[in-house]
């Protein structure tokens, strides 16, 4: 079977990652990783495994062991990453001198970062999206299925929300 015909398998091999992920943007990373190493596999083996109908235990396999496996690129990448990332807080870091601005600037993060917490999902994913992707609205748009004008709207109403109660968190601390 040739790419196309794993291309087919997307959504099967996608609710698997997502189950053992426990995590959309994690189980939708590992299925991309799956077919970039299915890309890299030899074309016999691939067929093989077809003919005997083990590729679907295979590609498990592949996915289990990218997400379980200390060793490969994708678990640091993916996994070990972000739970550093997650668990680190200022007490772990070593002793480096820090400007005032410095740590200005990370307790306004902080604070924001709080504050787009509380949005609703959609509101915060359209957020997310927008500013950590860096895309236009029309491309955005395109992309997502939903209207610039839609987009547009909500990262104005978001903007104002963080804007009307960033103010309220420095008053209430």
């Amino acid at each position: 079977m040739d790419l196309k015909g794993y291309t087919k398998r997307y959504d099967f091999y996608r609710s698997v990652a997502i189950k053992l992920c426990k995590s959309i943007e994690i189980g939708e990373e590992l299925v991309q990783e799956l077919f970039l190493i299915l890309i890299k596999k030899d074309q016999d083996l691939l067929d093989r495994l077809l003919k005997d109908q083990k590729a679907e235990a295979y590609c498990i396999r592949i996915m289990k062991t990218q997400l379980f496996s200390k060793n490969t690129k994708f678990y640091k990448r993916e996994i070990s990453w972000k739970k550093n990332r997650s668990t680190e807080s200022v007490k772990d870091q070593p002793d480096v001198r820090r400007s005032e601005s410095d740590f200005l600037d990370m307790i306004n993060a902080e604070k924001v970062d709080l504050l787009i917490k509380r949005l609703p999902y959609f509101e915060r994913e359209v957020f997310r999206v927008y500013y950590e992707g860096g895309i236009s609205f029309t491309k955005f748009s395109e992309e997502s299925g939903i209207s610039r004008k839609t987009l547009y709207n909500t990262i104005q109403k978001v903007k104002k929300y963080i804007k009307e109660n960033y103010k309220h968190e420095l008053d209430s601390k």
